[in-house]
């Protein structure tokens, strides 16, 4: 049977089920679910999500945590809580892994989950399953398993980080292929299980504004941001500089600009090394790990090789196998530099401050607005960097664009608008004359960086293009906007708020009657969101 008809043969089970209200002081389950407990962005959040609802316990409730994973844990905390999320309550799911050669049945996996929860004391009336990035693509079983375990009137809260439709066209290919329905629409839909017991949550109002267009109601729809733990003192400094001088040649008496990420396309390091182009001989750019992912490898290696080739003051892996541990990074670090092009959730934006650094390069208004609506000042980011149209030319950037856009579009089985509407669309890319760097592909981005390397004139014509970039960088700047976010991202985004949070949420989702969803939802209108032009790099899908 099709995914999107099996929801639909599961939602007829669940219409008849009266509605169950939660006994507020009866303890509840919370299965956590993911692909794997690898160090990354999610499984940092899933920790700290465990971190935080201990604290909620320890001020009295007797909820307990189960999390249930594909078996990969690399780096996973050793010293996590006992009552949420304790060696004891921590279980190797094979089913929840990865796709592999051979394809997985959604009924074996929603069986396997059902026999784990029942063992662990779970039941649909005392548990709450808070699943992470179930739609991604990366298991394509995921889907269907849920919509089984909702059929059966099991709560869920599908908390989405990422979307197969923000541009990753192997992923979304990846459930097609996968899905063995009839219409399109059914396979999309079958995606987001649409039931009064089946909560979502996201990391922004951006992303609630994406799915509620496509009609999942506002009572089953959550804003969850990430928690920002605190990591307290950071080491020594010098030591630090000193270390980075021996290993990796960053002179100790320049300031260092710190871009602490893996060095994935998104992560547009061709900015960040227009940024030490900028710079000159004032500052050192560090960037700290490469990429996992051997499809991000070749893109990596290409920006680092062109590094080397025009001398740029950049040094690679200053947090890998060879190089310093993450905290003494910071303490060496002058200022933080951001140049990605798309973020789920951005804690850099967050993280900073905690560490006493300002924060200075590209801003990404549909996630910082969020942040700045909490209090954050974020003075020394902005969402373009300016670079003059003719360094490039028109035709050649337009044929560039179009190309590449044409080229992803059909990946998802898309084609381009009208010709009036695609002309409407570019020239509201060019701004007095100039495009954005993170809107060029990494020819045309390799191509300005070696104009500017090669050319004080170009630089300075850059920096007085974008004037913000060489006020950003002035080595002496005040350090009141560092303490006023600090306090900020702490009464705001803290390990105790997001338990609080959690927990309100977890209520929630348990007390919903158990029915069918009421309005209809149009899947497609997620790919339509996320789709348009004005949103696209070439560098995120180039290989």
């Amino acid at each position: 049977m099709g995914a999107g008809r099996l929801w639909c043969a599961l939602t007829a089970r669940i219409i008849r089920r009266p509605r169950r209200h939660w006994n507020e002081s009866a303890p509840m389950l919370i299965a956590i679910v993911h692909y794997h407990l690898n160090r990354g962005g999610v499984t940092q959040v899933i920790a700290n999500h465990l971190r935080a609802l201990d604290a909620q316990a320890a001020l009295g409730g007797e909820d307990r945590c189960v999390v249930l994973h594909g078996g990969p844990r690399v780096d996973w905390p050793d010293q996590l809580p006992g009552t949420c999320g304790g060696e004891e309550a921590v279980h190797a799911v094979a089913e929840l892994g990865y796709d592999g050669a051979q394809a997985r049945k959604p009924r074996a996996l929603a069986s396997r989950l059902t026999a784990l929860l029942r063992r662990s004391g779970g039941s649909p009336s005392t548990t709450v399953i808070h699943v992470h990035n179930h739609s991604l693509g990366k298991n394509t079983a995921l889907a269907g398993a849920l919509a089984e375990l909702a059929g059966e009137g099991w709560p869920l809260l599908l908390q989405i980080h990422d979307f197969a439709e923000d541009f990753r066209p192997e992923n979304y290919e990846r459930l097609r292929a996968a899905a063995q329905c009839g219409t399109k629409s059914d396979w999309t839909g079958s995606l987001y299980p649409q039931a009064a017991h089946v909560h979502y949550a996201v990391l922004n109002q951006r992303d609630a504004s994406i799915l509620a267009a496509a009609g999942v109601e506002p009572a089953r729809l959550h804003v969850l941001p990430n928690p920002v733990g605190d990591s307290g003192p950071l080491p020594p400094r010098e030591p630090a500089r000193r270390q980075l001088a021996d290993r990796f040649g960053v002179p100790p008496d320049r300031p260092l600009l710190l871009y602490p990420i893996r060095g994935i396309r998104r992560k547009n390091l061709g900015e960040a090394l227009l940024w030490s182009a900028l710079a000159r001989a004032d500052w050192h750019l560090g960037v700290t790990l490469p990429p996992l992912n051997p499809v991000e490898r070749p893109s990596y290696e290409r920006w680092k090789a062109l590094a080397a080739s025009l001398a740029l003051p950049a040094a690679f892996e200053i947090g890998g196998e060879a190089g310093l541990p993450y905290a003494a990074n910071l303490a060496a670090a002058d200022r933080m530099l951001t140049t990605s092009v798309a973020e789920g959730f951005g804690l850099v934006f967050l993280e900073t401050w905690l560490a006493g650094k300002r924060l200075i390069g590209r801003d990404l208004p549909e996630i910082t607005a969020d942040f700045r609506a909490a209090g954050l000042r974020l003075e020394d980011l902005r969402p373009r960097l300016n670079i003059p149209l003719d360094w490039i030319g028109l035709a050649a950037w337009q044929a560039e664009v179009v190309r590449a856009y044409e080229a992803t579009l059909a990946r998802f089985r898309r084609q381009l608008p009208p010709p009036a509407e695609l002309r409407r669309e570019l020239d509201g890319l060019v701004v007095d004359g100039a495009v954005d760097f993170g809107a060029l592909s990494s020819r045309e981005q390799q191509q300005i960086l070696e104009q500017v390397t090669g050319s004080g004139e170009r630089q300075r014509q850059l920096r007085r293009l974008n004037g913000w970039i060489e006020a950003a960088l002035q080595p002496e700047r005040t350090v009141a906007v560092v303490e006023e976010n600090a306090a900020v991202v702490r009464r705001v985004y803290s390990l105790e708020t997001c338990g609080r949070r959690l927990r309100e949420l977890y209520r929630a989702v348990a007390d919903s009657p158990r029915a069918a969803a009421r309005q209809p939802f149009d899947a497609a209108r997620i790919l339509d969101e996320f789709l348009s032009l004005s949103r696209f790099q070439p560098i995120r899908v180039e290989p």
